[in-house]
């Protein structure tokens, strides 16, 4: 009698546990959490020569690309900022192709910058989208 008590207890609380993961998954949004993160492309707009003014001071900027496994799928961003690891602009790189998106030339330009890809596409991100995320 005592087992199925406990049994019960311990399903109850399993349950639980897997109504607030999806709850959680809902509200969050299930494109918004990565399962895994792999950077396939890094730089800094200092080794270009190039930094941003923000607050009377200049700072380097980074970009990373980068491949992140979702519960949704596979999908590519590019993270821009003066400290990219942790605080950044997104932006989402898909275009159509099948293929992983590998990157030709970053053109760190003084008023943004310029990313050309293997594939012929190219974007342009002005500075004042990242030179101020903290």
């Amino acid at each position: 009698m005592a087992r199925k008590r406990v049994f019960s207890i311990v399903l109850k609380v399993l349950l639980g546990a897997v109504l607030l993961v999806v709850a959680v998954l809902v509200v969050v949004g299930p494109s918004s959490v990565a399962l895994r993160e792999e950077v396939l492309h890094e730089e800094r707009s200092e080794d270009a020569g190039v930094t941003y003014e923000y607050g009377g001071a200049r700072y380097s900027s980074d970009l990373y690309l980068l491949r992140m496994v979702r519960p949704t799928g596979v999908e590519h961003e590019l993270h821009l900022g003066p400290h990219a690891e942790d605080s950044y602009y997104p932006v989402e790189v898909g275009f159509g192709a099948a293929e992983e998106p590998r990157i030709r030339e970053v053109r760190w330009l003084p008023d943004g910058v310029r990313v050309s890809f293997e594939s012929g596409e190219a974007l342009e991100v002005p500075a004042d989208n990242f030179r101020s995320v903290r």
